[in-house]
């Protein structure tokens, strides 16, 4: 760390991972369109709480990590440690997730819905991924080691997906026909997935490791062999969003959202819910546009 300039940065986050190699490192910078980010990977409290005090007041925007993979409660120790920069919650299993339906898209292309797409895994990665990409209008089959809890959530996903979604989430079955176009990983053991699973995939499909390290070496020589493609989900494909929802979520609640006085009147803009009678105003800042007037219970007269 003392070996960076840290006041070169505007950004930093600080993440942790539910794999049993989660150790305290700093990582290579994330790069984003909005810049370098500062990566600390943590896995104790004392280092958690080193590394923030070293950055505090010099990097002006620090992400935690919120989501729970380890016992270190990052987010309690950022804000009792953290004076002057701001903390901002980060929930790193959702870009990751959304780095890897970016990747299928960029992959795939305008015939994404067309494909078939299966994912190893029952956790946190696994679930969010079927869900998302299953609403998006593709083919998802969820495979676990665990055939009794793959097929609860299979169920509970499927009751949760929009009425009109051209395709329920089903589980695995080892004597399925038809294969797949995409297979995504999302377990935290390593080296578990053999190249039995290569039987599964179309001769020009492709490979996503959202876990770590989650495939044997045979797996990744013989899709290499087969000229189909293995890739590491990179966050990179979305980090940059959380820095572009900072200054949205700064313009929405500076600029959009707010309650005036406007003509003599009580006026509201962006979501504030008005007496009846109230103007309703596209912003709470000029140049204004009226909407309508409020009818007291969250619509227009």
């Amino acid at each position: 760390m003392k070996q960076k300039k840290l006041g070169n940065y505007q950004y930093m986050i600080m993440t942790s991972t539910a794999n049993n190699t989660n150790t305290n490192q700093l990582l290579p910078d994330r790069l984003s369109s909005e810049g370098a980010i500062l990566n600390v990977q943590v896995s104790t409290d004392e280092f958690a709480k080193a590394v923030l005090q070293l950055v505090d007041g010099i990097i002006p925007h620090i992400f935690i990590d919120v989501e729970r993979k380890q016992p270190v409660p990052l987010w309690q120790i950022a804000e009792e440690t953290c004076l002057d920069s701001v903390v901002h919650p980060l929930k790193a299993n959702d870009i990751t997730v959304d780095a890897a339906i970016s990747i299928v898209i960029k992959e795939l292309k305008k015939t994404f819905s067309l494909n078939t797409v299966m994912i190893y895994g029952t956790g946190n990665l696994a679930t969010k991924a079927a869900l998302k990409l299953a609403e998006m209008g593709m083919k998802v089959i969820l495979v676990g080691r665990n055939g009794n809890k793959v097929a609860q959530i299979v169920t509970l996903l499927n009751d949760i997906l929009p009425s009109y979604t051209p395709w329920k989430i089903k589980a695995f079955h080892p004597d399925m026909v038809n294969k797949i176009d995409v297979f995504i990983s999302a377990i935290s053991a390593q080296k578990v997935l053999d190249e039995s699973w290569l039987e599964y995939l179309q001769p020009d499909g492709f490979v996503l490791d959202m876990g770590l390290n989650n495939f044997s070496e045979t797996f990744i020589d013989k899709i290499l062999i087969s000229n189909r493609s293995l890739y590491r989900v990179d966050i990179q494909a979305k980090i940059g969003t959380a820095i572009l929802d900072l200054k949205t979520e700064d313009y929405f609640f500076s600029q959009i959202r707010g309650k005036i006085k406007w003509s003599n009147r009580t006026a509201v803009a962006g979501g504030i819910i008005g007496n009846e009678n109230d103007i309703v105003l596209n912003r709470a800042t000029p140049p204004y546009v009226v909407i309508g007037t409020s009818n007291g219970t969250g619509g227009l007269k």
